[in-house]
């Protein structure tokens, strides 16, 4: 084609009937392989999952707290044991019953008895008072007056009650007109009785009428240690036979 005036013609140009073949898409890339999951992995996650059920299902018991020992009060319960144990050991031994053995004896009752009847909360008791000595003496010569204190019948007040026993606490000899003369210089438990000795000395001879006087505590013996249950006094007193002093 030829260009007139310097001015180019542009032509259009005919499309080919030709057909152009486009290459084939690249394959895809090979799929990772993947493994049959391990049954010793696979485990242990099982039972975690189990053990977390369990803790939802199952709510946690709370735990106790731990009981204080209260040695205080086992201390406390320990000293009165043995405090129960020795006031029980340590009672006295429960005086037996003697009758009227002693006090009609001509004896241990030559100057004088007594008897006494107690009836009171723990029981009822009778007590004999046995006075033996010489019946004459010479004028400045010691004499001696024994005073036997024994029980002659008791009945405690329950099974509580085992007996009772006594301790003398005075013996004295007067004369009628009230005139002290001597106490108790001993006393001693012979296991049926108490006895208590007076020492006297008369230096005016003639003929003496006196009195004794007897003072005694009574303790109640009980299935668990013992206890003070009563003074007994006995007065006016026992009245003893003339004593002769020449």
């Amino acid at each position: 084609m030829g260009c007139e005036d310097g001015v180019k013609t542009l032509s259009s140009e005919q499309p080919s009937n030709d057909v152009v073949e486009e290459p084939p898409p690249p394959p895809p890339p090979p799929e990772p392989e993947t493994k049959a999951p391990d049954a010793s992995a696979q485990k242990p996650s099982e039972e975690a999952w189990k053990e977390d059920y369990d803790e939802m299902i199952t709510p946690e018991k709370p735990t106790k707290p731990r009981k204080k020992r209260h040695w205080g009060g086992i201390i406390v319960v320990a000293i009165v044991l043995i405090l129960l144990l020795a006031w029980t050991i340590l009672s006295p031994d429960v005086m037996p019953e003697e009758s009227d053995k002693y006090t009609t004896s001509p004896t241990y009752a030559n100057l004088g008895n007594y008897t006494g009847y107690r009836d009171i909360w723990a029981g009822n008791m009778t007590w004999g008072i046995s006075v033996r000595g010489p019946t004459s003496v010479g004028a400045g010569t010691p004499m001696v007056i024994t005073v036997l204190v024994t029980k002659i019948y008791e009945k405690p007040g329950n099974w509580f009650f085992r007996g009772t026993s006594l301790d003398l606490k005075n013996v004295s000899v007067f004369k009628v007109d009230g005139t002290y003369l001597a106490s108790m210089s001993n006393s001693t438990d012979h296991g049926f009785g108490v006895s208590a000795t007076v020492n006297l000395n008369f230096t005016q001879s003639g003929t003496y009428s006196l009195y004794v006087y007897v003072k005694f505590t009574v303790y109640e013996m009980m299935r668990i240690g013992f206890m003070p249950l009563e003074t007994v006094q006995v007065t006016p007193g026992v009245d003893l036979v003339p004593i002769t002093v020449t």
